[in-house]
């Protein structure tokens, strides 16, 4: 038995990426989940049949969350299929990569502010009502970025979403904390994905070097983190933001050695 036996978890943007990572090191310690995805069925369905092994029940709920419909649909999904919830990881977003000021419009801001803020505090909100429901307490955990605070160009509107995140869990920990619902915040750095993998111009080893422990992150240390976070072992941690990155947003400058 698993240490999150019998734990009802939603990890949301869990088909790939950091979000597939969280998924795996939860159904390792015996969790039952809920995999959302947004887009690619045949990703999400792999990894179902991957986690199935781990002794969990392993659902797959496809939902557009910078819709108010897609979460809906979502909690409807859960209601549905486990009644209320334990514990949730809130990693979907939208990264759109380098965005020069004259590109930014007010499209381009709904878009990306609609699934970053709007979609990661509606999820939030849900969750609560769910673990308000099972009357247990409950654990939610964010997925930020260490851009929050500390970033480069071509970023504005990113950095400022995912400042939002990094604001909303400590107020959302305020209100909720007297009712054994804590809710902890994640800010990865440069974790190795297919995304940044896939990007014209990646070189492993030059962005490394950068880093004070010298390699990128993996999804698999977010997911031990959220572990961390879930678990009895942090029942005294609330409403903080942890920093995963290998020390590199502690450089003054991120071209200095």
């Amino acid at each position: 038995m698993g240490e999150f036996s019998g734990k009802r978890v939603l990890v949301t943007g869990s088909a790939k990426g950091i979000g597939r990572g969280i998924a795996r090191s939860f159904a390792e310690a015996g969790a039952d989940l809920i995999l959302h995805f947004r887009s690619n069925p045949d990703e999400a369905e792999s990894l179902r049949k991957e986690l199935n092994g781990f002794g969990g029940k392993i659902h797959v709920c496809r939902a557009d969350l910078g819709t108010e419909e897609g979460i809906e649909d979502l909690f409807s999904c859960v209601e549905q299929v486990f009644g209320g919830l334990d514990i949730a990881v809130n990693n979907a977003g939208w990264d759109p990569g380098y965005v020069p000021l004259e590109s930014v419009d007010f499209e381009f801001y709904r878009k990306l502010t609609d699934m970053n803020i709007k979609g990661t505090l509606f999820c939030c909100l849900n969750e609560i009502r769910l673990m308000r429901k099972s009357g247990n307490g409950g654990a939610i955990i964010n997925i930020g970025s260490v851009q929050m605070e500390t970033t480069v160009p071509g970023r504005t509107l990113y950095a400022m979403s995912k400042g939002a995140i990094h604001s909303m869990t400590g107020e959302l920990a305020l209100e909720v904390g007297p009712e054994g619902i804590r809710v902890n915040c994640i800010a990865p750095g440069y974790i190795e994905v297919d995304r940044m993998c896939g990007a014209p111009g990646f070189n492993r080893e030059e962005i490394a070097s950068g880093i004070p422990v010298r390699r990128l992150g993996i999804p698999r240390d977010i997911g031990e983190c959220a572990l961390f976070l879930a678990s009895e072992k942090a029942s005294f941690v609330n409403g903080q933001t942890f920093v995963v990155d290998g020390g590199v947003s502690r450089k003054l400058a991120r071209g200095s050695k």
